[in-house]
């Protein structure tokens, strides 16, 4: 029988703040930078659309291959343990990459669609290379259900201060129409991300039990060529749904929370403080519905509280296209930040669910690359996104670094704002109704399997 060791709090803490760190520097990143470059250094739409969509094509390598590397066995394993050493060498230059977006050495076109290029698809390498292994130790870890969903729990709560600190820190130095208060403010975020970095060190240590079992899943194990697991993966319902549901979330991420400066700065007409009063809002209804969601997952099962996560912010989206107000809007976001809540604070516990499937089906371990093909999916919202951002404002003719907007480019933030994740939330409550079905008795049936087969 495969033992279920059980971590202390200060780990299960420790580990979690990866959350933090994950949703600090997603929300510092998908927030300002397509308004950065287009509204500051001025490099048109058209041209920040292809530099992402040029990601896009890296990302489609970067992520699935990081996590078939990760894998693999490395003369570190002994000593370290499979996942540590690739997230020592990863976070710091992840943390670093973010400042140095936003360091543009000249305004020339070129040189600007260079430097985005270049800075954005090392920021994703280097997060592929510690997100991959951070959630990839996950489910090999914490093995019981209730230490899945406590850790979970701190993963989202401290993800949900993560996002809003993303949210609310770079404004306080940010002046809009000053390019330099943008580097000072990737300074801070540079700052806050390497300590939460070095917090996480001790949840990221994998114990000589864990160093144990890798070297002996990795001996035992036959040797597959990157596509025959990815293959494999496409075929598998549930990890299909659980990949959907996960891109819909960081759409959001990047519709939502990268219209943020747009929607403060022409429909509210306000300044950037605004943009720490709407983060603020969304702060206290995700922190506050937590243990809601945790006490439900455990009481209902990861499925059913996935489907409340999908269906109630489709629905809550209907109401930015009549809100135009401060109030409005403050209620709004927090009633976004509520009901969102049910998918972040399960995507772990969930995620674990998923792989523990595929673990039995195969009798094999390979978290890294079925985590990898999930960062993959999900970082393809900031490509989907940028080009979201780049035909909407090109069709309603927005005005970059304007004072003012059209009502078919405001109209044109709405969109981008509300409809298209909408769309996205409202198909991923479709197939978690249809077509996902770890139901918790199946859940528990693989669990008692996983146990027989000491995986």
């Amino acid at each position: 029988m495969s033992k279920q060791k059980n971590y202390s709090t200060a780990i299960h803490t420790s580990y979690g703040m990866g959350g933090f760190l994950d949703n600090f520097l997603t929300a510092a990143f998908t927030i300002r930078v397509i308004g950065f470059y287009e509204d500051e250094i001025l490099l048109p739409i058209f041209l920040i659309g292809v530099a992402y969509i040029l990601y896009g094509i890296w990302n489609m390598f970067n992520d699935p291959v990081t996590g078939y590397l990760s894998d693999r066995k490395t003369r570190f394993i002994t000593r370290w343990g499979r996942r540590y050493p690739w997230f020592i060498i990863a976070f710091a230059p992840y943390t670093l990459f973010y400042l140095l977006i936003f360091t543009v050495p000249s305004s020339d076109t070129i040189i600007a669609f260079f430097w985005l290029l270049f800075t954005i698809c090392m920021f994703d390498f280097f997060y592929s290379l510690w997100m991959t292994n951070w959630l990839a130790l996950f489910p090999d870890k914490f093995r019981s259900i209730e230490e899945r969903t406590k850790v979970g729990g701190f993963s989202t709560l401290l993800g949900q201060v993560g996002l809003s600190f993303g949210m609310l820190i770079p404004p306080i130095f940010i002046t809009y129409g000053n390019i330099d208060s943008y580097a000072i403010s990737g300074a801070v975020v540079l700052f806050i991300g390497l300590i939460s970095g070095f917090l996480m060190i001790p949840g990221m240590r994998e114990d000589k039990e864990l160093r144990v079992r890798a070297i002996k899943m990795i001996e035992e194990e036959e040797s597959e060529s990157f596509f025959q697991v990815l293959k494999f993966a496409m075929k598998q319902k549930n990890f299909v749904v659980y990949v959907f549901v996960y891109l819909a979330q960081m759409m959001l991420f990047m519709l939502v929370l990268g219209s943020v400066q747009y929607w403060v700065r022409y429909i509210l007409k306000e300044g950037e403080i605004m943009e720490m009063v709407i983060s603020a809002a969304f702060l206290v209804g995700s922190v506050i519905s937590v243990p809601l969601w945790v006490f439900l997952g455990r009481k209902s099962g990861n499925r059913k509280v996935y489907m409340y996560g999908s269906i109630f912010p489709a629905i809550i989206f209907i109401s930015f296209f009549f809100i135009s107000d401060i109030i409005g809007t403050i209620i709004g976001t927090a009633l976004l930040g509520i009901t969102i809540g049910a998918i972040w604070t399960l995507m772990y516990p969930t995620f674990s669910d998923v792989i523990d499937e595929i673990v039995v089906k195969t009798g094999k371990r390979k978290e890294g690359i079925y985590t990898g093909i999930r960062t993959f999916f999900g970082r393809s919202s900031n490509i989907i996104g940028a080009i979201v951002f780049a035909t909407v404002h090109m069709f309603t003719s927005y005005a970059p670094g304007g004072s003012d907007q059209t009502g078919l480019a405001l109209f044109g933030i709405r969109v981008i704002m509300a409809l298209v994740p909408m769309i996205f939330y409202f198909i991923s409550f479709l197939l978690i109704w249809k077509v996902y079905d770890l139901k918790p008795d199946k859940v528990q049936m693989i669990k008692e399997e996983l146990n027989r087969l000491s995986l």
